[in-house]
């Protein structure tokens, strides 16, 4: 493919061969310019050499309230924390166009030392879980520089994650403790306390904007870094394996809009995506330093809104939109009819339309929203007035689109010509 044809599909949407992995996606160029990857050169560049990718850990990404502009285009741009464990400190965005590096290995206020999990409001509150000195930090924003505004009560041996579930509350994971601090608000000196075995990621939903519905509940890596649980009213509903997705190490998960669960697996070099209900739809990447391919991700985190994702790696990030894909499909003739199964990797657009010989468009077997998880269509070889179709050769056209930002964006076709058994008064 020529790099004029590549730049036109990048700059006006594009479209995939059915083989090309598609559960994850690059924005388009006029969305971040072709800078979806930042690595150890970019963070030199930006940062003058002052530090480099060193362990990186959790990450956290939201839209400033201080960076909104009603009715202007500047919704996707996003504030996006990083932790460096190694160095002590946490790489953000100080704006649009700079970078800004707080802490540095150390006890004091202004330090950290092993940090781990982070997550951020809207308003600029910060949460770090200061792994090494045992605390949790609060933080804040000064314009472009972040500034130490506290502690967490909270008598913790390791806490290793936070997370903000969007309506106050903070979830904090102690591995060595073996306890899920939940408090209410940052002044809370009660919290409640969930006994569980060595948990480490944590991310939680109650409602609220940029969620599909009003359900509340809370996921855990646990046991080890071996299992991820679903928590409600403190209680474990639902739990997956590792050897439910062939994976081997889980390390943060995320909760996207539709409550589809996101885990990174830096030992695989790959993400696993998991159902609201914890069942496993598909990983995405491998290791490698290509398009779709991960050097030990960590860190991972997703704005809502419109499905942008954010992975740390070794030496680097990346960002992706949440795309759609159809895997493991199989189209078959029943004979007199036609049976589509597959797994949908995300909630997405679906249009199906059966097409004769001729090219001429006989019944539509499919138009609207479907949700990730298993998937199958079946066509009774009828027309929409209930007619019985001739035998003969036909195929089917199969879009499916994502309904997150990448929608207009991106599309993906599959087509099959299959055979219908001829009718009995019919001569073949």
């Amino acid at each position: 493919m020529s790099m004029i044809l590549t730049l036109l599909m990048i700059l006006a949407g594009y479209f995939v061969e059915p083989s090309v992995t598609t559960t994850l996606v690059y924005p388009p160029f006029g969305h971040c310019m072709g800078i979806y990857r930042a690595g150890t050169e970019q963070l030199s560049m930006l940062l003058g050499g002052l530090v480099r990718f060193d362990n990186t850990q959790g990450l956290a990404c939201v839209k400033l309230e201080d960076w909104d502009d009603p009715g202007s285009s500047d919704d996707d741009e996003l504030a996006v924390y990083g932790v460096n464990s190694g160095s002590g400190h946490i790489i953000y965005n100080a704006n649009m166009y700079t970078l800004g590096l707080y802490g540095g290995n150390g006890s004091g206020p202004n330090e950290l030392l092993r940090p781990h999990g982070i997550a951020a409001d809207p308003s600029g509150f910060i949460l770090v879980a200061d792994t090494g000195n045992r605390r949790v930090v609060i933080l804040g924003r000064s314009g472009a520089r972040l500034v130490p505004e506290g502690v967490l009560y909270g008598d913790f041996q390791e806490p290793w994650d936070v997370a903000l579930d969007g309506a106050g509350s903070i979830y904090v994971t102690d591995r060595a403790g073996d306890r899920l601090y939940i408090y209410s608000s940052r002044s809370d000196t009660l919290p409640e306390i969930i006994e569980i075995d060595s948990p480490t990621g944590v991310d939680a939903v109650r409602g609220g904007n940029w969620f599909h519905n009003q359900e509340e509940f809370t996921v855990v890596i646990t046991e080890d870094a071996s299992s991820i649980v679903k928590l409600a009213e403190g209680e474990i509903i639902a739990e997956a394996f590792l050897a439910d997705c062939n994976g081997s190490f889980f390390n943060y998960p995320a909760i996207d809009f539709w409550g589809n669960v996101w885990v990174t697996d830096s030992i695989s070099c790959c993400v696993h995506k998991f159902t609201e209900s914890i069942d496993y739809i598909c990983s995405f990447g491998s290791e490698g330093s290509g398009d779709r391919e991960f050097y030990s991700p960590t860190g991972l985190a997703i704005w809502k809104r419109y499905g942008q994702v954010f992975i740390g790696e070794r030496e680097g990030a990346r960002y992706f939109w949440i795309g759609a894909d159809l895997i493991d499909v199989s189209i078959e003739s029943t004979g007199r009819g036609l049976q589509i199964d597959g797994i949908l990797t995300e909630y997405a657009v679906v249009d199906a339309m059966i097409y004769d010989a001729e090219g001429e468009p006989v019944f539509r077997l499919a138009e609207g929203r479907y949700p990730a998880g298993s998937f199958r269509l079946e066509w009774a070889g009828i027309t929409a007035r209930g007619i019985q179709v001739p035998g003969g050769d036909y195929s089917i056209e199969l879009v499916i689109q994502p309904v997150y930002s990448s929608k207009g964006y991106f599309s993906k076709t599959f087509t099959e010509d299959f055979t219908m058994d001829h009718l009995d008064f019919e001569q073949p």
